[in-house]
This record gives structure tokens, C-alpha cells and sequence, in this order.
């Protein structure tokens, strides 16, 4: 029997998809615990974002606890906290900006053409993105959940966001 095991660094040492597409941004609104923070950076190494912007008036940041849960993409990605008023200056003016939430004007992420150049948002733990900057949005996505518990962590819905955005990227034309 032959051992299929292989470490990822080996797996993904040579990049399999080409890199001419435009590289996401995520926008983190309001995002309160450490770890939370920590997952956003380290899910922006694995799909390769361009960066993160955190929204918050809260400069309170625990960096110890965000960097033992990023791990090395904490130096990896660029990532920066801002205030909501300074996002459109941060943000090309050619990206469609993408919100993660639950709203009755949502549609379902699987059967929505996510934009090549994308701004993700995804909002706070407890309160979701603030209607100021949903009614910025140009789509509003929800994933589809079928068990009891109807929501889901934010760092999760992040992923799958991402992944459903990079796998759209990949297989177009």
C-alpha cells in the first residue's frame, strides 16, 4: 500500500491556477473577538487576497490573541482597521462590493454570478452589517443553512464566500 499523504506546503509550493485574476478584499464590519479577527487574516492568506480592512471605531485590538490565531499570515496579508467613512477612498472604484448577510432582500450565494473584482463584507457577530453600509452594497448573499441552528460564525460564512467566489473565477472562460 503506497502512502498518498503529501504536506500541504508541497502540495500548493507552485501555484495550479493562473494568477491574472483580480484579487479579492474583504471588508470586516465590526468584527469584536480576537479570534474572529485572527480567522478573517488567516482566510485571506489561503485565498490570496489583495487585503482585509476591519471596520471599527474600537481601537482595542488585542493583537497577541489576533496573531496567535492568524498564525504567519499575520505578516502575510495586508490588513489594516478603519473607520466606515474611509472605506469608499480604500476600496478600487471598479470593484462590486458583496455583502454576506441574511436580509429579506438576499439572494442565494449559489445561484448568484459573483463579480471577478469583489469587495466580500462580512459583519459583527451578534448585529450583522449596519444598514448604512448595506445600502452601499451592490449585492446583497446568503448561504443557505438547512439544520436548526441558522446562522453561522462570521469567519465560516467568510469561507464560504471565498471559496464559492474563487471557484466561480476558476472556472470561467
Amino acid at each position: 500500500m503506497t502512502d498518498r499523504t503529501i504536506h500541504s506546503k508541497e502540495l500548493f509550493k507552485s501555484p495550479k491556477i493562473p494568477l491574472d485574476y483580480n484579487l479579492p478584499i474583504i471588508i470586516a464590519y465590526n468584527i469584536k473577538t480576537p479570534e474572529n479577527i485572527g480567522n478573517i487574516i488567516r482566510l485571506a492568506d489561503n485565498a490570496g487576497c489583495k487585503e482585509v480592512l476591519f471596520v471599527t471605531n474600537n481601537d482595542n485590538t488585542r493583537s497577541s490573541r489576533i496573531k496567535k490565531t492568524a498564525s504567519s499570515s499575520y505578516s502575510s496579508v495586508n490588513w489594516s482597521f478603519c473607520k466606515e467613512n474611509e472605506l469608499k477612498a480604500k476600496v478600487p472604484s471598479d470593484y462590486k462590493w458583496i455583502a454576506i448577510e441574511t436580509s429579506s432582500d438576499s439572494k442565494n450565494i449559489y445561484q448568484v454570478k459573483l463579480p471577478k473584482k469583489v469587495a466580500l463584507i462580512v459583519g459583527n457577530e451578534i448585529t450583522g452589517i449596519g444598514s448604512n453600509l448595506l445600502d452601499k452594497c451592490h449585492e446583497i448573499v446568503h448561504i443557505p443553512v438547512l439544520g436548526n441552528n441558522t446562522s453561522m460564525n462570521v469567519s465560516h460564512a467568510l469561507a464560504v464566500a471565498l471559496f464559492e467566489w474563487l471557484r466561480q473565477v476558476i472556472s470561467m472562460p
